[in-house]
């Protein structure tokens, strides 16, 4: 069986030349990684070439079609490492300096499988933002991704009344526009007997588990922010 000398990352956009042919001005090129005589990854970030498709094609000996396919669907699997080290950091970020009990009560709060399973909460979490933190800085299909507190934005949350996420928005920046928006989050929560409630997170989606989580250490949630923005 013959073994490929590439082995495909993703897609990017950041890189618009061809690495082999030259061809500038394309909307996006192929990430490859090469590949050793037995077919592991034999190469660093500065070591990835970005190929048009039908160079990549031709470099695999495949159809553009399947580098397409191939190269989609590893990038949807870089995205979704991305999303999950998004949340990582948004939600243990905040008490990675707080005592071992205020890491104990968010970490075993959300895995409470591992309560009593001689899992530490202060070394998973260590061990979870160092993973978090290497993901968004692998720079193979495209330069490093926001990743400190100091990124965090503020996102508003409204609560139905039985106290799952009605709605998420990203909170302005203009102070007037902040006002509106909280005026209308409160006057909507009122409309359906829920609530409201300010988090602040890497993104969307890892502002609503932020917003089921803070309650288990308030004070280390809001200390991250007051101390990234001071």
């Amino acid at each position: 069986m013959r073994i490929p000398k590439w082995k495909i990352l993703g897609v990017t956009d950041d890189f618009t030349e061809c690495g082999c042919c030259g061809r500038r001005g394309l909307k996006r090129t192929v990430a490859l990684m090469p590949l050793d005589a037995e077919g592991n990854e034999d190469g660093t970030a500065e070591e990835v070439a970005y190929y048009g498709t039908s160079c990549a094609a031709t470099a695999l000996g495949w159809t553009q079609g399947k580098v397409t396919d191939t190269a989609r669907a590893a990038q949807a699997e870089r995205d979704q490492r991305d999303a999950y080290a998004r949340r990582m950091i948004s939600l243990y970020a905040p008490v990675e300096f707080a005592p071992v009990r205020e890491k104990a009560r968010v970490f075993y709060g959300r895995n409470r499988s591992l309560r009593h399973t001689g899992v530490k909460a202060s070394e998973e979490v260590a061990k979870r933002l160092a993973e978090a933190r290497a993901t968004l800085a692998d720079t193979m299909t495209g330069p490093a991704r926001p990743s400190r507190t100091e990124d965090f934005c503020r996102y508003l949350v409204i609560f139905s009344s039985e106290q799952s996420i009605h709605r998420v928005l990203r909170v302005p920046n203009d102070k007037a526009a902040r006002e509106e928006q909280a005026t209308a989050a409160a006057r909507r929560a009122d409309q359906i007997g829920g609530s409201v409630l300010v988090v602040a997170a890497l993104d969307h989606e890892s502002a609503r588990d932020v917003a089921y989580s803070r309650h288990l250490s308030p004070e280390w949630f809001d200390k991250a922010w007051q101390a990234a923005h001071a």
